[in-house]
């Protein structure tokens, strides 16, 4: 279940890389996810809610096409344990901060790549953080239209990470298919949604809602009725519902996400050794926010 996890936050990661820096051209955006409580059966009626912040400075290149971006984010999460303390410390406020360094240029025979690193940091920083407490993510993908008429496209690549324990990148499958100007539909690893523009400033559609993190605490603690230190949580959801991007001006968009909970994963662990396991009931996922563009 542990590197099932990190799996899962990884994909979450991609698949927002894919669909916004790939193809949007986003320069700030701001969101809200609330995650409404599940019962455990450690005792915790536990519910989720995170403010996400990012900003996004793109550089157009000399060679047509070509172009690269930094990007950087700030995401607080709460969380809420219901009335039922777990441990005797401040485990409710976690920070994360992440810089993305990317670069896409067009290649022969019709091909476009894509690539970025993004090293990142998420804890309750209530001390110093260490060098190897650091995570690294990185990405290449290349990009063709594999027919005739172009409305197909084949997404091919590797992506890599430290903390998933794998010694080897792993593969990136993904086809987008448009097989008209209302419809799009992307499936495949790591993506999948069904999109119709139902017109020039509304998109609504389905999706696969994935919403993970990976805190590392900066002081160990001891979780109740155990003797085992916990020095990191680890949450994942999975969730599926309908979005709808709703353009407001030229540049600025609204966007609703909003679905059901499938599986619901929340961990305290003392590296990758699981001290509490918290056995959440699925509930209801809302996201929301807004996105200027350039």
């Amino acid at each position: 279940m542990h590197k099932k996890l990190i799996l899962l936050s990884i994909v979450f990661f991609i698949t927002s890389y894919v669909a916004q820096a790939q193809f949007n051209k986003e320069r700030y955006g701001a969101d809200y996810t609330f995650i409404g409580k599940g019962n455990s059966d450690e005792g915790g009626d536990v519910s989720f809610e995170k403010y996400d912040f990012r900003i996004t400075f793109p550089k157009k290149l000399k060679n047509p096409g070509s172009r690269l971006f930094h990007k950087f984010e700030y995401a607080k999460t709460n969380i809420d344990y219901g009335t039922t303390p777990i441990v005797d410390a401040e485990l409710e406020s976690f920070h994360s901060i992440s810089y993305t360094f990317g670069f896409a240029k067009p290649l022969k025979n019709g091909w476009y790549f894509n690539a970025f690193i993004s090293p990142s940091v998420a804890s309750n920083f209530e001390s110093s953080i260490n060098f190897d407490e650091l995570n690294l993510f990185g990405m290449a993908l290349f990009t063709k239209p594999i027919n005739k008429q172009k409305n197909l496209m084949l997404s091919l690549g590797a992506l890599y990470s430290n903390s998933l324990g794998f010694p080897a990148p792993l593969p990136v499958v993904s086809l987008m298919w448009k097989p008209n100007n209302k419809w799009t539909i992307n499936f495949g690893f790591p993506r999948f949604d069904i999109n119709y523009k139902a017109s020039e400033s509304t998109l609504i559609g389905t999706n696969l809602i994935l919403a993970g993190e990976n805190f590392t605490l900066t002081d160990d603690i001891v979780a109740d009725g155990s003797d085992q230190k916990v020095d990191n949580i680890r949450m994942m959801n999975v969730a599926v519902g309908l979005f709808l991007n709703q353009k407001i001006t030229k540049k600025i968009s609204l966007n609703v996400n909003s679905g059901y909970t499938l599986t619901r994963n929340f961990e305290f662990n003392d590296g990758s050794d699981k001290v509490v396991d918290f056995d959440l009931d699925n509930n209801l996922y809302i996201k929301a926010g807004f996105s200027i563009g350039l």
